[in-house]
């Protein structure tokens, strides 16, 4: 017997604004939205939670960090592990139509060399969707940032998020290159897996440089080398990002008091944390929490 799934669709119309075809949400997946294909690309990250993502003809257990590239036409759905309402799984949707990559192309052509385009083009033509799992919290810091700066109505709103999804799509792009030698040593061991775990349980007092570097027995320069060469960033800026990414997560998900969440992501002088979250995010913690309750 052929079980036949009910399929609907969705179009960029029911998303878009007039004359910019992008769109970004942040969702909590449930059970009710049926499996559905689409007229536009959509890159889907995974924030919080467990659940489970049909997708063609295959269910994948998903995760916090795994990033799903999903083509035009290509049916999917998540859906959380439980029917619970604490155990959400929520996912951020950067959705956009395909044209956006030869526009994005085009209106830089003076500036980008062949090999700039081809990470646009190369991506347009792309046809399978594909998973990649985050490895350094690059990913979640963009996404958030993504999601935020469309929630707002700020100068030269469209031009920065043209640029977020910029670097979102050369993260992706990189990702499905053959990684340097030393980066490839490191994934071979799984020693860089290591690292971001115990970077995660030691946010209220992280480890120096050295002292992490030395826990994957490389030099404090080759270190330095390989996580600025991955995600772009020094050690610190990295460490602060992903400890202001889980203070928004804690500002999303519990009533505790600012000061309280600072004080469990390690930052004690409130002066500077208000400062160094309204740098990364774009707004105070305040603001930032009383539009997740919006929402």
């Amino acid at each position: 017997m052929t079980i036949r799934r009910t399929i609907g669709s969705m179009h960029g119309q029911m998303f878009f604004e007039p004359g910019f075809p992008l769109y970004v949400n942040r969702a909590s997946e449930s059970f009710e939205l049926l499996e559905h294909s689409h007229d536009f690309v959509e890159i889907t990250y995974v924030s919080e939670g467990k659940g489970f993502h049909y997708i063609r003809d295959e269910i994948i257990a998903v995760q916090k960090g795994d990033l799903f590239f999903i083509p035009v036409g290509t049916s999917h759905v998540f859906r959380p592990a439980h029917a619970a309402a604490k155990d959400k799984l929520i996912v951020y949707n950067c959705l956009f139509h395909e044209q956006l990559f030869e526009q994005m192309a085009g209106n830089y052509s003076e500036l980008l060399t062949s090999a700039d385009r081809d990470v646009l083009l190369t991506l347009q033509k792309e046809t399978t969707w594909f998973q990649q799992k985050e490895q350094f919290g690059e990913i979640g810091v963009l996404m958030s940032r993504l999601h935020i700066e469309f929630s707002q109505a700020k100068a030269a709103r469209r031009f920065m998020l043209l640029s977020y999804v910029i670097q979102l799509l050369v993260l992706l792009y990189r990702s499905r290159q053959p990684v340097g030698q030393g980066a490839e040593l490191l994934l071979e061991n799984n020693r860089m897996d290591e690292v971001l775990g115990f970077i995660q349980q030691q946010l209220q007092n992280p480890p120096s440089l050295p002292e992490i570097a030395a826990k994957i027995n490389v030099g404090p320069r080759q270190f330095h080398r390989l996580i600025k060469q991955a995600t772009g960033q020094t050690y610190t800026e990295y460490l602060h990002n992903v400890r202001i990414q889980k203070c928004c997560e804690l500002l999303n998900r519990t009533n505790s008091k600012i000061s309280e969440i600072a004080e469990l992501a390690g930052y004690q002088d409130m002066k500077y944390f208000h400062s160094l979250f309204k740098r990364i995010t774009g707004m105070s913690p305040q603001q930032f929490r009383k539009q997740s309750v919006k929402q």
